[in-house]
């Protein structure tokens, strides 16, 4: 620009002023116009690039003939239609970003993966502008590499009955113990509500909004593997630093912006990989899982598109306990409980009499019985303080080494388990008539499934139902599962949970002149023990049915449950005692007793076989049958 010659006759601030003013049309002009880059952007066809999807986590609607992006918070969306017209979207983008103004609420500040990703794609500059919250929030997360958390399966809460998955941002030169105080993106619905029932409701049909949530590891590591006892498994990512640069300030863009949240689509293990998406472009994780997403299969995917660079084992505070007490022998155990409860003390002869290491294995599981139970029972830590104290201190005044191993990690990953949809195809005689049958679950695990990568004793099967075609020409639903949930989890001197079940859907009850599909709900509670390196259990039961079979339209059955869940003979398989007295109507007592087995062919293929006598309303029938189960 050519210099001009300012007036002499004009006051010193009217000079000023006009100098400013002269100069902007050069300070503007460092700006690219926003207009030839659309039209370069156009022209790429950048709005609809892998890249640009991920980042605005858009994915094509059902019919296929638009886009629809899973942000259901209009903050996140610089265009007024930008959450279906990714187009809108990034010409907006461009626009607001190439306009002047400063601070956090500037574009270039707010969304800072998008602004990166355009640059690289377009080839121009943008002014450095000092953008405080992105500063602080690349300052406190210090991430130099990513891990993928997953805390495995934990029955009790609805949420959680899948497992879960968080990334851990590593920082540079991190040990094993300073990983503790590493940060966490954690992305979980924000709910307020009590009661499990119907946290499970609105959690299945998106009643509560998700947010992406940060905080350190070590409050992690309490929630999962201290309080809700919770295997973790670590997987270190082998993301570059460009990649974890993208991934952290996408996050910052995400932070504030509401999803809603589904425990079985849109979930905590669904929003990682879109993530993942966006840190490495090409990966298209989030495109595998248009319905569900469990966190097992998710990470299944993580593994499979090379992600991986190694992984940890970190065993819950229920898991340790239970190595530990395996190590000691049946008189040390109960002594150890006997410590524990205050009935002995640590100077009576019965341990004192013990080698210096025996007394160390005690004291040692005595002690993390104490703080197990503590955390079991969310106690205060006065209740314990006194007792734990006592044993820290009889510990300490022996000076050998603990001998005490550590849990070892399981030889198959929660990841490496067979695949949770089911698809069989199976034949038998049923009251001496053959039929077929085929068969169809949805997910996820039942007991005689191949059991290498599940916790022993717990089964979710959803949408589980078989059809059968007997020999009189005759085409019926065996039965449908809606939800069939059981929770076997043995007893100890230290550990002593329930085992419970729970049941929604319809059987097939003989009757004395019919067998009448039958709408049912059910639940179970008792005990289960270790037996024979399987789980025996025994519980009472109610079972409430209802259909026009039934003289009275719906019947309640009370009666017990026996059975015997073993390993061995190539698979795995149950021996099972049921019964029920029905009190509505014409009251009579049935039961069946059965036995399945399952050999492993594979991880995704089993064959099984399964032996049953029922007694029902004045009759019985007998039942032999084998099926294949192929997994997906």
């Amino acid at each position: 620009m050519a210099a001009q010659a300012v007036p002499c006759h004009m006051s010193a601030p009217a000079r000023w002023l006009l100098c400013v003013c002269l100069l902007l049309p050069t300070v503007a002009g460092a700006l690219p116009e926003a207009r030839p880059l659309q039209e370069r952007a156009e022209r790429l066809d950048l709005a609809h690039d892998e890249a640009w999807l991920a980042l605005g986590h858009y994915r094509r609607n059902w019919l296929g003939a638009g886009y629809a992006s899973d942000a259901d918070d209009p903050g996140f969306f610089l265009a007024a239609q930008g959450k279906a017209d990714p187009a809108a979207e990034l010409n907006a983008t461009l626009a607001a970003l190439l306009s002047p103004g400063s601070g956090d609420r500037h574009p270039q500040c707010r969304f800072p993966a998008r602004a990166r990703w355009l640059q690289q794609r377009l080839h121009f500059d943008l002014p450095e502008r000092r953008c405080k919250a992105l500063a602080e929030w690349r300052s406190t997360l210090k991430a130099h590499e990513v891990s993928l958390i997953f805390p495995t399966a934990y029955l009790n809460s609805p949420s959680s009955m899948f497992g879960h998955t968080f990334l851990r941002l590593d920082r540079e030169g991190q040990t094993d113990s300073s990983a503790l105080l590493a940060y966490t993106l954690n992305y979980a619905a924000e709910a307020v509500d009590e009661n499990e029932l119907f946290y499970a409701y609105r959690g299945l049909f998106g009643g509560y909004p998700g947010v992406l949530g940060v905080r350190p590891y070590y409050d992690k590591i309490k929630e999962y593997r201290d309080f809700e006892n919770r295997d973790i498994w670590e997987y270190r990512l082998n993301l570059s630093p460009a990649e974890v640069a993208q991934l952290v300030d996408h996050s910052f863009e995400l932070q504030p912006v509401r999803f809603d949240y589904y425990f079985i689509g849109e979930n905590c293990s669904y929003r990682l990989l879109a993530l993942l998406d966006v840190a490495r472009t090409g990966l298209r994780l989030r495109a595998e899982f248009p319905w569900r997403a469990i966190p097992a299969d998710t990470v299944r995917a993580i593994v499979a598109a090379k992600l991986v660079a190694d992984t940890r084992y970190r065993p819950s505070a229920a898991t340790v306990l239970t190595a530990h007490a395996d190590q000691l022998g049946n008189a040390e155990r109960r002594l150890a409980k006997r410590l524990k409860h205050g009935d002995t003390s640590p100077d009576d002869t019965e341990l004192t009499r013990l080698a210096p290491m025996r007394q160390a294995a005690v004291l040692e599981t005595a002690y993390e019985s104490e703080r197990f139970r503590a955390l079991d029972d969310k106690l205060e830590r006065d209740a314990t303080a006194k007792s734990s104290l006592a044993l820290l201190r009889a510990r300490s005044r022996i000076a050998a080494a603990s001998p005490l191993k550590a849990p070892q990690a399981p030889a198959v990953r929660d990841d490496q388990g067979h695949k949770p949809a089911a698809f069989g195809l199976g034949a038998g005689f049923y009251d001496h008539r053959a039929y077929g049958e085929i068969r169809l679950r949805s997910a996820y695990h039942e007991l005689t499934d191949p059991w290498p990568g599940y916790r022993p004793g717990a089964q979710i099967a959803l949408l589980d139902g078989s059809l059968r075609y007997y020999e009189d020409n005759r085409l019926q639903l065996e039965r449908l599962d809606a939800v069939n949930i059981r929770s076997l989890s043995p007893r100890s001197e230290f550990i002593q949970p329930l085992s419970w079940s729970i049941g929604l859907g319809a059987y097939r009850r003989l009757m004395r002149d019919s067998r009448p599909l039958l709408g049912s709900l059910s639940g179970e509670v008792g005990w289960s023990y270790p037996l024979a390196g399987g789980i025996a259990y025994a519980m009472a039961g109610a079972r409430l049915d209802a259909g026009g079979g039934l003289e009275s339209g719906a019947q309640i059955g009370l009666g017990p449950r026996a059975g015997w869940l073993y390993r061995g003979l190539g698979g795995q398989g149950m021996a099972a005692f049921e019964l029920d007295c029905y009190l509505i109507g014409s009251a009579y007592c049935g039961g069946k007793l059965s036995l399945r087995h399952a050999i492993n062919l594979g991880r995704d293929l089993a064959l099984s076989f399964s032996l049953s006598r029922e007694q029902g309303q004045d009759r019985s029938a007998s039942e032999v049958g084998f099926s294949l189960m192929r997994y997906f």
